[in-house]
């Protein structure tokens, strides 16, 4: 069977558990979410994660993400979460996460649980297991997993909920959703917009959500400059905090920021002349192809000569 592959869902999902990892482990993973102490914080290990993996052939590592926990009880014990966000069908993404399990719990010597998040379109592919055996010998991992589609018969709690990450898997499944149909995607991104405002979000949450919409649902070029439009308005109607324009141009730097950020942590130096084609380029989906080329590429001369590539008026 045919699978559709989806857009770039890996950035805005790594940079939604980056700001939001309690709540998504709260309306994910409960029963784990009450196990940890939150007050005494969690570490990310990102950086951590990208070395330890970093000669492995086992797919895209983009939206993954390793962090430390703490449990409630008083021994001096922690856990690492693996987190895997996985958008599409892949065969070998059970033996993915038993290599990166194993790779993490080597590395630290510690129990390692990894979680695996699951966005396809497929209601059909659940993998939560891989294993392998000869002559009597078994390895193997169980990993726990979550599938959004399954959220979508629980769409009247999300839209209830003021956890935040419920409107992350809405904005996730309203853009699969609406794949190949941009009427309805402006429809769908119009009513989440709203009930940002209705759930009573301050100003801040408000435009860190609305960028995550913003990098998710995606409208052509018509299309976006009405919804902007239509944006002001709802502020104006609510008689709410009002995200100025320059706020949302903000965006466009933040994209920008991520493009050479990649480049920084993976070639240290940035060409001068990268930097400054960088800055003319306001298309924010045009930015999130070349955010996904900075972390693929095999050189800097190489996303360069890709850069040149795009027309000037772009």
């Amino acid at each position: 069977m045919a699978r559709r592959v989806l857009s770039d869902y890996d950035s805005p999902w790594k940079e939604a558990l980056d700001v939001y990892f309690e709540s998504f482990m709260q309306l994910c993973f409960p029963h784990i979410h009450k196990d940890i102490d939150w007050q005494r914080g969690y570490e990310s290990l990102d950086v951590e994660l990208r070395e330890i993996t970093r000669d492995a052939e086992i797919g895209n590592k983009v939206a993954d993400k390793l962090v430390k926990v703490w449990l409630h009880s008083g021994e001096e014990v922690f856990v690492l979460i693996h987190v895997e966000i996985q958008t599409q069908y892949q065969k070998e993404f059970p033996k993915r996460m038993h290599v990166s399990n194993n790779r993490i719990s080597d590395n630290y010597g510690r129990e390692v649980v990894s979680l695996a998040v699951l966005g396809d379109d497929d209601p059909n592919w659940r993998p939560t297991r891989f294993a392998y055996s000869r002559w009597g010998f078994i390895s193997g991992t169980k990993y726990l997993m979550v599938k959004l589609l399954d959220f979508q018969s629980r769409w009247s709690e999300l839209e209830r909920s003021l956890n935040p990450f419920a409107v992350v898997i809405m904005a996730h499944l309203s853009t699969l959703d609406t794949i190949g149909k941009p009427n309805q995607r402006f429809q769908s991104k119009l009513t989440l917009v709203r009930g940002l405002y209705e759930r009573g979000y301050n100003k801040s949450e408000v435009l860190e959500l609305f960028r995550l919409i913003q990098w998710m649902m995606v409208l052509p070029k018509p299309l976006a400059i009405t919804f902007k439009q239509e944006f002001k308005r709802i502020q104006e109607e609510g008689q709410v905090p009002y995200i100025t324009d320059i706020e949302l141009d903000g965006m466009v730097k933040a994209s920008r920021g991520s493009v050479v950020t990649a480049l920084e942590t993976r070639f240290e130096v940035v060409p001068p002349q990268v930097s400054e084609r960088l800055e003319i380029i306001e298309d924010i989906n045009l930015l999130k192809q070349l955010l996904k080329e900075a972390i693929t590429t095999a050189s800097i001369q190489e996303f360069q000569v890709k850069l040149d590539e795009i027309p000037a008026s772009e």
